[in-house]
């Protein structure tokens, strides 16, 4: 079984989100999947099956267990299938998120991907109490399956520092907090996941589903530059169009082997 290491989210190795994927004839047991996540280490593993021509099945894994969307490794899954002569411009993915299609431009891979809009505000008192923020907190919300924190200050959210065990208290799957940018970002942000395993994640391209939605309303807009203030960090284009969202950004392959287990 092949597998490669691809770096999502990134024009320069080293940079954005490193997934790894794998294209199988058949999924391995779940567990099996598991333990080839935990093994490889990092935030996503992308399992992907053939279906039909230009279609496949793709599958998401964090080191601790299965996800129902992930941007980046869906990214680094559609670059490997370009890579490799797989397809041509565009491929389309059954998943658990309903069907995702990748397409290849001149200048950067695009997700097609489900806007997940934002629910009603909520208090920002007991999340600056149980996350121990310093800060200046300007929003809190429900986003689907996550929660949005906005900061008033983009410098504050760079030098934020969180205890996982903290954001595992919040009932979601991930903290993502935000401020608005300096040119020429429209947005920065950084996402917090340890209940899936994933203290932070380098750039989150499902986050982005809900940060477009979040920061449509804010700013009146349909169209974004957006960064992810990660150690590794990582720039990401946005389009909404009704009531999909459309991601664009690059990816390198970083390695390449045969799994021998």
């Amino acid at each position: 079984m092949k597998i490669w290491t691809v770096d999502a989210f990134a024009k320069a190795p080293y940079t954005g989100n490193p997934a790894a994927v794998t294209i199988v004839g058949e999924f391995p047991e779940d567990a099996i999947c598991k333990k080839i996540a935990a093994e490889m280490n990092l935030s996503e593993t992308a399992f992907v099956k053939p279906l039909a021509s230009g279609t496949f099945h793709i599958r998401w894994f964090t080191p601790l267990l299965e996800v129902k969307l992930c941007g980046h490794a869906t990214l680094s899954a559609a670059h490997i299938l370009f890579q490799e002569g797989l397809v041509s411009n565009k491929v389309t993915f059954s998943s658990l998120s309903g069907p995702l299609t990748v397409t290849k431009e001149d200048d950067g891979l695009v997700l097609d991907f489900p806007l997940q809009k934002t629910g009603p505000a909520l208090p920002v008192e007991a999340f600056i109490e149980q996350l121990d923020i310093d800060t200046s907190v300007v929003a809190a919300v429900q986003a689907y399956d996550d929660l949005i924190l906005e900061l008033e200050n983009p410098e504050a959210l760079r030098q934020l520092v969180l205890d996982p065990k903290d954001i595992m208290k919040i009932d979601c799957r991930g903290l993502i907090v935000t401020a608005k940018g300096k040119a020429p970002y429209d947005f920065i942000s950084r996402f917090f996941a340890p209940r899936v395993g994933v203290d932070e994640d380098p750039v989150t391209g499902s986050a982005h589903c809900k940060l477009a939605h979040y920061w449509q309303q804010k700013l009146n807009k349909d169209s974004f530059i957006a960064y992810q203030a990660s150690t590794r960090g990582g720039e990401i284009h946005i389009t909404i169009q009704q009531d999909r969202v459309l991601i664009k950004g690059h990816a390198i392959t970083i390695m390449e082997g045969n799994w021998l287990a």
